[in-house]
């Protein structure tokens, strides 16, 4: 009884960390970046949200879909002044502009909006439902049934706009051959805005979520970015399907550990997922591996 009641309970989480994660994976996929701005974005779209919820009393859909445009402009922004210019450098001068970045942001936003938590208001009516469950009850709290179910929704409109448009197939195709994609006649460089475009919007969107079931803070984007990288990593880096069925698990392994454990190992799940992943499986769950010829 008491695991199926952590299985609900993780669902909701675990369809936050599979925002995240395919945030992370389509920049990875196609630009072969480890974005590590990608907390922020995260953290920028939370608060985003919670200003227009609590300050200009805006519904928290509508506060969403602002929150998701923001944080896709912000992703923008940062791919055009942080990330072109060194587009044709080595790697390590992308990660370390990325970390570099990342810290910039973070420290920002603390000195804007002041290092401390902030809580959603309510908005909805939330109700809390009672289930029989043989000889004992389910404890479903519709909030949570509101966030797995828009999870599910992003989730649906990513795969229907990757599989059925031309931008997508076209996202589909770079992320399995970058320079190929570009000899064909595809806008490279708008490709690429695309993609931080569709993954900042990701990002946002989970920091509402987030930012609607617990508390907010300026720093909130560190232990999201490492966990959604963690997510990435056990689903197949560059595998979308493969972040959206890690990220449910993870999060009904932190609910269940929490139950059966202890709380404070909860954290450390997705990094023991990580490490045993790379170990065991490098490719993840659903990646796969290339083979070229040289």
């Amino acid at each position: 009884m008491v695991l199926i009641q952590q299985i609900i309970n993780g669902m909701a989480l675990g369809g936050i960390y599979s925002l995240i994660a395919i945030g992370w994976t389509v920049v990875f996929g196609i630009v072969g970046l480890i974005n590590w701005t990608h907390g922020e974005v995260f953290m920028i779209g939370a608060f985003v949200g919670f200003f227009l919820v609590s300050v200009y009393k805006v519904n928290l859909i509508a506060a969403l879909i602002i929150a998701m445009l923001v944080s896709g402009f912000v992703a923008l922004m940062i791919d055009r002044l942080a990330y072109r210019p060194l587009r044709t450098s080595p790697k390590l001068a992308s990660f370390i502009t990325a970390l570099g970045a990342s810290t910039f942001l973070r420290y920002l936003a603390a000195l804007v909006w002041e290092p401390h938590a902030r809580a959603y208001p309510p908005t909805f009516d939330f109700k809390v439902m009672q289930i029989p469950f043989g000889e004992s009850t389910l404890t479903i709290n519709s909030l949570q049934l509101f966030i797995f179910a828009v999870t599910l929704v992003i989730m649906a409109l990513l795969q229907w706009f990757i599989t059925r448009t031309m931008m997508g197939k076209a996202m589909l195709a770079a992320s399995q051959d970058f320079e190929m994609v570009g000899l064909m006649g595809v806008e490279v460089e708008r490709l690429v805005m695309l993609t931080f475009g569709v993954s900042g919007m990701l990002g946002g969107a989970a920091g509402v979520l987030v930012g609607v079931l617990y508390a907010i803070d300026p720093m909130m984007g560190s232990m999201a970015g490492l966990k959604g990288w963690a997510v990435a990593v056990l689903g197949g880096v560059g595998s979308i399907s493969g972040a959206m069925i890690a990220g449910i698990l993870l999060g009904v392994a932190e609910n269940v550990s929490s139950a059966y454990v202890s709380s404070g190992y909860r954290d450390a799940i997705a990094f023991v997922a990580m490490i045993l992943t790379l170990v065991i499986k490098p490719t993840g769950l659903m990646g796969f591996k290339f083979e070229e010829k040289v």
